[in-house]
């Protein structure tokens, strides 16, 4: 019995000191999930402004080189057929206006261009913008088109969207140049090549009738000048059709090397739906798991980094 009694004051001892243990490690819970919960805004905004700056360099690498290349593939298949159709159909444009009247509109195809030499076949564009010239050359909407007598500006991408025009530099004279237009074909050859400083002025006494390529000099992706290929008409020139647009009544977005201003808006609305998209997955991260996140959320950052990127490479330069 003295025995029994003198072991309950180590019993009640020891019961106090287990819930010392377990007042304290319930006060460590909540102080490091309270820890937790404060860092909680901090760990979104991070993840978040992380999933943005990812989408936004690789969208805009991979839309410059690999996904830049394959639309501009497809947009000359687009644009080919579209021109074989109205060749076929006498349809295709011999001037600044439709068969309608209408003044052709940005994006139309109005010629195919060749240079045997360098391997280039591309179907020619209305229009010189950074938009038109994603999808393939631009012909500047104040000059005759390819084959008519007077002058004729075709641009051209160097480094993206498939630089159909990368090989310009390495031009000679004596090379000849092909196009086809809906009053027949032309051949022209090469007169003069220049880049950089020299490229800023046309050559004196270059001829009448003339065809003109235009691309970026310089290094990738960051160019310095032009290059300027002139071209001397060898066959029969076609009758030009009344010239509607001077130079001076083309939008600034024509003028080489310019970009293109009217993509700031979609861009505004892409890099709103970047945020909200990284907000969402997050979220999604913290409430679902982080592989039911990835596959959830990382398709539809890549395809709005994507976007935004498209609209980011309108901006820049329109002939690299």
């Amino acid at each position: 019995m003295t025995t029994t009694s003198a072991q309950r004051p180590s019993d009640s001892g020891i019961a106090s000191e287990s819930e010392v243990v377990r007042s304290s490690v319930g006060q460590n819970q909540l102080s490091s999930n309270a820890g937790e919960t404060l860092n909680q805004p901090q760990s979104v905004l991070v993840g978040a402004s992380l999933c943005i700056l990812a989408a936004l360099l690789v969208g805009f690498l991979v839309n410059l080189t690999v996904v830049g290349s394959l639309k501009h593939a497809r947009d000359q298949v687009v644009a080919f057929d579209s021109l074989r159709v109205s060749l076929a159909k006498a349809t295709a444009p011999v001037g600044p206006k439709d068969v309608n009247g209408r003044l052709l509109s940005l994006g139309t195809p109005v010629a195919l261009i060749a240079i045997p030499k360098l391997g280039v076949e591309q179907t020619v564009l209305e229009g010189t913008t950074s938009r038109v010239l994603v999808s393939g050359p631009g012909h500047q909407r104040s000059s005759v088109l390819p084959g008519q007598a007077g002058s004729v500006i075709i641009m051209g991408r160097k480094d993206a969207y498939g630089g159909p025009f990368a090989g310009l530099k390495n031009m000679y004279r004596g090379q000849l140049i092909q196009t086809t237009t809906g009053q027949g074909k032309a051949t022209y050859k090469v007169v003069a090549v220049n880049s950089g400083a020299k490229a800023a002025v046309a050559p004196a006494n270059l001829p009448l009738n003339r065809l003109t390529l235009i691309t970026a000099d310089g290094y990738r992706f960051l160019p310095d000048g032009i290059t300027r290929v002139d071209a001397e008409l060898i066959t029969p020139a076609f009758n030009p059709a009344a010239q509607l647009l001077s130079d001076a009544s083309l939008t600034p977005a024509e003028a080489a090397l310019a970009g293109d201003s009217s993509a700031w808006i979609p861009l505004v609305f892409w890099i709103q739906a970047l945020l909200v998209a990284a907000l969402a997955m997050t979220w999604a991260w913290a409430r679902w798991g982080r592989w039911q996140a990835w596959v959830v959320g990382v398709p539809v950052i890549l395809f709005i980094g994507l976007s935004v990127a498209g609209q980011v490479s309108l901006l820049l330069p329109n002939l690299i």
